[in-house]
């Protein structure tokens, strides 16, 4: 199993202490197998697509060498100090980061890093079990998870064209059409269900076509709206048909078992996280960047 952060500073400092002198790489895959963590859970990554088990033991690592309960004798090779000894002796079944904060070589680190009320004031991560890269994409998660939702009610208050111009904006986005002038809005009387068109090839010969309905939330698009549109495909190679509301299981089920041409459903939650990952009614305000260190860089050739 992938244990919490902290829960990995006991099993770090005993390895080296055990075996002697190990590279950083080493040390996450021995405490992997060490803790029994399984095949199927060194793949588990976050949303973002970091690495759990992996990023836990690299921070873990991280906090006990800035800490000083490790030494690095080489690049990339750490080892255990005489402060890490004295951890192990004196918590001998695993100790916190409320605990590894008390030691002269944590608050030696917080002096050194010259963001002391910050460090002090920050959330320890001993309740959530998460390292900091993970509560960090946990607090951007939630905010792009609020956000998604916002767009969508910005969006159910505008007319119906606005989302049949704004989807073709996303799908062009998303790599659809030869360039922006493939991409037709029919949105409008007459339009016999059909919003917009999108030419995959410069005649024309590979089309998809697209409608967006502009619904409230609970206003569910039925599996009879799915055949009509269907029935308006003559000639597409696909469709996908765009809602802010959401689909009937009967919808969900029709769509996916019609296959020539396919259908896409893309929901009012799914529309809202597309619009935010291909930034279309978002502005970026400010662009962080999370880095760790390069052992590659810092290892012996």
């Amino acid at each position: 199993m992938i244990l919490k952060f902290h829960e990995y500073f006991h099993h770090v400092l005993n390895y080296v202490s055990d075996h002697g002198a190990t590279s950083g790489a080493d040390l996450r895959a021995k405490i992997q197998d060490l803790t029994g963590v399984t095949p199927e859970e060194r793949l588990l990554v976050t949303d973002r697509g970091t690495n759990i088990a992996d990023s836990r033991i690299y921070w873990a690592v991280q906090f006990l060498f800035q800490a000083e309960a490790l030494g690095r004798p080489t690049r990339g090779i750490y080892e255990i100090t005489l402060l890490g000894k004295d951890l192990l002796r004196k918590y001998p079944n695993g100790f916190s980061e409320t605990e590894l904060k008390e030691t002269e070589g944590y608050k030696r680190w917080i002096e050194r890093s010259g963001a002391s009320s910050k460090l002090k004031s920050s959330t320890d991560s001993t309740s959530s079990g998460e390292a900091p890269q993970e509560s960090i994409e946990s607090s951007l998660s939630e905010i792009e998870d609020a956000l998604a939702v916002e767009i969508v009610k910005q969006v159910q208050d505008m007319p119906p064209e606005f989302l049949e111009k704004s989807v073709l904006e996303l799908l062009g986005a998303m790599g659809y059409g030869v360039d922006s002038d493939s991409l037709h809005h029919t949105g409008g009387p007459g339009d016999e269900g059909i919003d917009g068109i999108i030419n995959q090839d410069a005649l024309g010969i590979q089309r998809i076509y697209v409608q967006a309905k502009r619904y409230k939330t609970g206003s569910n698009i039925s599996r009879e709206t799915i055949q009509s549109f269907i029935g308006a495909l003559q000639g597409a190679t696909g469709g996908v048909f765009i809602t802010t509301s959401t689909f009937t299981s009967g919808a969900l089920e029709f769509a996916g078992k019609h296959l020539s041409p396919k259908i896409i459903l893309i929901d009012g939650p799914e529309l809202g996280r597309l619009m935010l990952k291909y930034e279309i009614g978002v502005i970026v305000r400010r662009t962080y960047k999370l880095m760790e260190i390069d052992e590659n860089y810092f290892s012996e050739n």
